[in-house]
């Protein structure tokens, strides 16, 4: 079960905000009014004890995995556990259950003033005494166990932006908004960081291709050179390693993503990068390769690539025909190698790392150019193509045995006439 919880000033506008989305229910508290209006008279009952207090509105969510469901009453139950465990336990407050989307959830409004001496609610690490009344609700009502902020690797939108690309949701289905609701600009770099991790790169590697996609890096060092985080800037919106997740951080990256990092083969390059970044590049609509609808044969647009797919190019170029080459002396369509697995696939080139299964490119050779071209994004790596290069004696060795062999074989076959 996740938790979310916000403070805020007017509980009228969060009322409206629960009453409204489609499917909602009210279905407990301790309260009798039953719709936002009226609710939000009987609210002031407990703000006239305490005029001086600022944000006085409670608002608190609990939502289950998708595969998970529980009736109003269990619901019920849950919400006033988790209240009297907060120290809501003389407090005015309301229970909405909402359906509006694949997660069974309930939405809590309470005032924040006690009814029994009008002072606030104690609210010092809340946060953490949210997480740990959550974990042992899962436990007593047998609910699917979730991992805390602390352990999750990826951090989750805020109520407020969950409430935004529910409302611009809304609009677009209801043909309100022209353009569907547009991911938080959180998520999006947490997506980017991944498709940049996806081969375990170097810490250098990694902040050149951040880098390359305009985003900002800053590292920081405590006295003794050791590191004390990273953090990103991107889109005008800044974010501590921390705030997007526990994998999302200087030590997350090597433990969750795979990244090396050997800070005396690595921080020279580092404090370079930090000092002159890679230049970004600007991305254009029109992707690497496009497919037609008629011919489903790729179509290529070089004016359009950008700096990190031109680099992309650049190695296929090298990597392709040695792969080619592997192919022809195995005399297969299918090499399986002890890291990677070479195969030919409707005439295009196919390698995939056999641990990950991740496919690493997908080219086809194009007659017209005497090229090879990326049929999807290709993900090389410079120790990549220098690992394909160190085989390119034995290939070539092995390619003149074969062909002398060939030679041996055909004179074998139709020797010479005696004259």
């Amino acid at each position: 079960m996740i938790g979310n919880q916000t403070k805020g000033r007017g509980f009228r506008g969060l009322l409206n905000y629960l009453q409204s989305q489609e499917g909602a229910k009210l279905i407990g508290g301790n309260m009798g009014g039953r719709n936002p209006r009226a609710l939000a008279v009987e609210f002031k009952i407990s703000r006239q004890l305490n005029y001086e207090a600022d944000r006085v509105v409670y608002h608190a969510s609990l939502s289950l995995p998708e595969n998970e469901r529980l009736d109003d009453a269990t619901w019920n139950e849950i919400a006033h556990r988790y209240l009297e465990e907060m120290g809501f336990d003389s407090n005015q407050y309301v229970v909405y259950r909402h359906s509006n989307t694949q997660h069974d959830h309930i939405h809590i409004c309470a005032s924040r003033i006690r009814l029994d001496n009008g002072k606030i609610v104690h609210d010092s690490w809340d946060y953490k005494r949210s997480e740990s009344i959550i974990r042992q609700l899962e436990r007593d009502y047998g609910l699917q166990q979730t991992h805390s902020s602390h352990e999750k690797l990826t951090r989750n939108p805020s109520i407020g932006q969950q409430r935004r690309l529910e409302r611009e949701q809304r609009e677009y289905t209801n043909g309100d908004r022209s353009t569907p609701q547009e991911r938080p600009v959180k998520q999006q770099l947490q997506e980017l960081i991944d498709r940049a991790t996806t081969d375990s790169p170097t810490m250098p590697q990694l902040i050149e291709r951040l880098q390359i996609e305009s985003v900002k890096i800053r590292h920081g060092r405590t006295r003794n050179g050791k590191s004390k985080g990273i953090s990103y800037s991107w889109k005008g919106q800044q974010f501590s390693g921390t705030n997007l997740g526990a994998a999302y951080t200087w030590p997350g990256l090597q433990k969750h993503k795979g990244v090396n990092y050997q800070p005396k083969r690595d921080d020279p390059q580092i404090t370079a990068l930090l000092l002159n970044p890679a230049k970004p590049t600007r991305i254009e609509p029109q992707t690497l390769v496009n497919k037609s609808p008629e011919t489903h044969k790729p179509t290529h647009s070089p004016d359009f690539r950008s700096g990190a797919e031109n680099i992309q190019l650049e190695r296929i170029q090298i990597v392709a025909p040695i792969l080619t080459d592997i192919l022809k002396l195995s005399q297969k369509t299918r090499f399986v190698g002890n890291q990677h697995t070479i195969y030919l696939e409707n005439q295009q080139l196919v390698l995939v790392n056999n641990s990950s299964r991740k496919e690493l490119m997908r080219a086809e050779y194009i007659e017209s150019t005497s090229k090879w071209e990326p049929v999807e994004p290709s993900y090389l790596t410079p120790e990549l193509v220098q690992h394909f290069q160190t085989f390119i004696p034995v290939i070539e060795s092995g390619l003149r045995a074969a062909e002398q062999e060939k030679k041996a074989a055909s004179q074998n076959r139709y020797p010479r006439l005696r004259r």
